[in-house]
Formats: structure tokens, C-alpha cells, sequence
């Protein structure tokens, strides 16, 4: 059983990163948004549950780095995949 959810998350996991290549930034941009407002809505909830979790601390500490990184879109921009994947040699 573990197998298939494995399976499954890797085949989804996938499945976006192809989106995400096909994708232009400005609609990638809202796509990370979103992402990120599910994530701390779901982080939130965890938090409220069990209050003291230290992953639960640590995916708050991640959402708040995400937003950092957000922010910074708005003083430095944004790179395309290309580039991306030229400069780390994929």
C-alpha cells in the first residue's frame, strides 16, 4: 500500500514539474502564491492542533522564508527555467 501512495505522490510530484517548465512566469508567479496560501493555511491549522510541534514551527519558518523570497521578486526579478537550467548545467 505504501508502495502506490509512494507512486502516486512521485507521479504528481512529476506531473507539476512538466507543468512548470510549459508555464510562463507571470502564471507561475500565482501558482506560487497560491501554493503558499495553502500551505500556511494548512501550517496554521497544524499549529492550532499541536500547539509546541517543532516541524509544524519549522513549515511556519518555511512559509515566512517563502514570502521573504516573494518580496524579493519585486526588488531583483525573476530568472526564466532556461536560464535557470543553463546556469546549474541541466
Amino acid at each position: 500500500m505504501i508502495t502506490t501512495e509512494t507512486s502516486t505522490q512521485s507521479d504528481i510530484r512529476r506531473s507539476l514539474i512538466q507543468e512548470i517548465e510549459l508555464t510562463s512566469d507571470s502564471v507561475l508567479s500565482e501558482v506560487l502564491d497560491f501554493l503558499l496560501f495553502v500551505r500556511a493555511k494548512h501550517s496554521q491549522a497544524v499549529l492550532n492542533i499541536n500547539a509546541g510541534n517543532y516541524e509544524a514551527d519549522e513549515d511556519y519558518e518555511d512559509i515566512e522564508d517563502a514570502k521573504a523570497a516573494l518580496a524579493s521578486i519585486d526588488s531583483e526579478g525573476t530568472i526564466s527555467w532556461e536560464s535557470l537550467k543553463a546556469e546549474i548545467g541541466l
